[in-house]
């Protein structure tokens, strides 16, 4: 039987731009705006975009709708089966203009951005430097310096611990863990800021620009002197030996890793403490797992399934990349009735899907690890690394360093948290994690 899709109204498709499209320029389209961030989360503002997309899901009876959104005709998807076919589908690529514009003001030609041979090339140096799917080559060096950096966040300070205390930490592991224990560049974070900054303007700071890749490009021709646990020295050999060629553009890959890596422990880090200090019996569980493991040893941490579960349900809860914007490079059926023609888009807001009680059930706004880790057969497919071909290249490293650290950090200490205070079992749709302060607190 053919699939119905239905196409919504212009005011429909004009308030879906507020929700969706405005909303998101104002929040950041690549880096969060503070004030805009931390009023949207006074004001519960999370909530009426999810009740936006959950009305109008309602109002057309219909999990298929044809809307526009910037720049195109988008088919906007709420079934879980479609969303599967679109994602594990190769007629489709993550390189939609409004994605590609933004991106590209930092990292043009970046696996993210890239399509066809160029896609396919990119992402077979990406999942060769980042060990994709297996534990990394270099996870003892990758571990210590999580382990070493946890030791500093609460050694140095003693008190409570706020965004300013996880930024550093993000900095600091991303870029040893890029340019090799003891390598800390405050000036290539300078340069990534700007040009971060510039980008949610979807315009290019070109001093600075052109000084991050000056920098990378010297980084990457000093193979010899180079530390050999990390991921630039993988990245230049790859490119003396010939497996990286000129379509690759090595610098670029570096620069999204420089970027990412550096957001995601920054930010999963202290929204996932968060969520752990809120939950007491979750806190006690998961520091129990990380004792009985014993010495943490790199295939100790990656056997925390319990600590995994608890990142999970953070990306879960609060999708970092809510919005998963496609575009059709061939026409194709992802499913009986349904074409979508070659240029079109396809929209699947995985922050509504994972926040969806048709989908989650009674565990769609609370914090639920057990879930997560394994502990229930026939839990619903996520998406905060996106999934199939396209997924993060990066999930299986950004996995294991953030267990790592939570580990490093929750087993000496339990951690209160004052502030955004959490409700258990009522999770808000946004979370102002710049506000974060929490206290950790030694075992007596």
């Amino acid at each position: 039987m053919a699939i119905e899709v239905r196409t919504i109204s212009l005011w429909d498709t004009l308030r879906l731009q507020w929700f969706a499209s405005v909303l998101g320029f104002f929040q950041g389209l690549v880096v969060p705006n503070r004030r805009f961030l931390s009023w949207r989360c006074r004001h519960g503002a999370g909530r009426s975009t999810m009740n936006f997309f959950r009305d109008l899901r309602d109002k057309y009876r219909c999990d298929h709708l044809w809307t526009w959104f910037p720049f195109g005709r988008t088919l906007l998807v709420f079934a879980p089966d479609t969303v599967e076919a679109v994602l594990s589908s190769e007629a489709n690529a993550a390189d939609p203009f409004l994605k590609k514009r933004a991106l590209s003001r930092f990292i043009p030609d970046a696996l993210v951005i890239s399509s066809g041979d160029e896609w396919r090339d990119r992402r077979r140096f990406n999942e060769e430097a980042l060990d994709t799917g297996r534990l990394h080559r270099h996870h003892d060096a990758f571990l210590e310096i999580a382990t070493q950096e946890a030791e500093r966040l609460t050694g140095e300070r003693g008190a409570t611990l706020r965004w300013a205390d996880f930024q550093s930490l993000g900095l600091r592991i991303s870029h040893q863990v890029i340019l090799g224990a003891g390598e800390v560049r405050p000036d290539v974070a300078a340069q990534l800021g700007c040009m971060l900054r510039r980008s949610n303007l979807m315009q290019r700071h070109r001093s600075a620009f052109a000084a991050f890749y000056e920098t990378l490009g010297r980084c990457l021709a000093r193979k010899g002197a180079t530390p050999t646990a990390c991921l630039m020295h993988e990245s230049a050999a790859a490119r003396e030996s010939g497996r990286a060629t000129e379509a690759t553009r090595v610098a670029p890959q570096v620069g999204f890793w420089f970027f990412v890596l550096k957001d995601a422990l920054e930010l999963h880090v202290a929204r996932t403490l968060s969520l752990i200090a809120a939950h007491p019996e979750a806190q006690t569980r998961v520091r129990e797992e990380i004792r009985n493991a014993g010495a943490l040893s790199a295939q100790a941490v990656d056997g925390l399934r319990y600590l995994e579960g608890c990142i999970a349900e953070q990306l879960r809860l609060w999708t970092p990349v809510p919005i998963l914007l496609r575009r059709a490079v061939t026409s194709f059926a992802p499913r009986d009735g349904i074409t979508i023609d070659a240029g079109r888009q396809i929209l699947i807001h995985a922050g509504f899907y994972h926040r969806d009680p048709g989908i989650f059930g009674a565990r769609a706004d609370s914090f639920s690890p057990d879930v997560a880790s394994g502990g229930s057969s026939g839990a619903p497919a996520v998406y905060f690394f996106s999934a199939h071909r396209q997924s993060c290249a990066g999930r299986t490293l950004v996995s294991f360093i953030l267990k790592a650290t939570l580990a490093s950090l929750l087993r000496s200490f339990r951690f209160e948290l004052s502030a955004p205070v959490l409700e258990p079992g009522r999770i808000p749709y946004l979370y102002d994690h710049f506000s974060v302060a929490l206290r950790p607190c030694a075992d007596a």
